[in-house]
């Protein structure tokens, strides 16, 4: 499990890292106004809730392979919430910033929901093999 966590640590650092370098020029590029101020700490959230995600997804197969579905769907409802929860109490506490902050929300939303689930697939695939 220790090399699977650390491989995947890996790869979420060099895929983070290409995320802010175009986060980055892009907010360079565009008006203010279509630019969050928390663009980087969203950044980091994301990668910390993948991190954690994917810890615990392979302390579930560790234990049980079967139990391996069960958690992946309840991870993700979690997740949802904690989004929904996320995007709710910024939006009460900033509204003049909500549009850009949930955009750049939803965009980080896309690419790590994608990049967890590429590896979710390929762990699922080596416990098949």
């Amino acid at each position: 499990m220790n090399s699977d966590y650390l491989q995947y640590l890996k790869k979420l650092l060099i895929y983070s890292a290409i995320i802010a370098i175009v986060s980055f020029v892009l907010a360079f590029f565009l008006p203010d106004e279509y630019v969050s101020p928390s663009m980087p700490f969203l950044l980091l959230f994301f990668i910390a809730v993948s991190l954690l995600t994917h810890y615990f997804v392979l302390k579930t197969v560790a234990k049980r392979t079967s139990q391996f579905v069960n958690f992946f769907m309840i991870s993700i409802f979690v997740k949802l919430i904690l989004y929904i929860a996320i995007i709710v109490i910024y939006g009460l506490t900033n509204t003049a910033d909500l549009i850009p902050f949930v955009i750049t929300f939803f965009i980080f939303y896309l690419l790590y929901t994608l990049f967890e689930l590429v590896a979710v697939l390929k762990l699922q695939k080596n416990l098949k093999n």
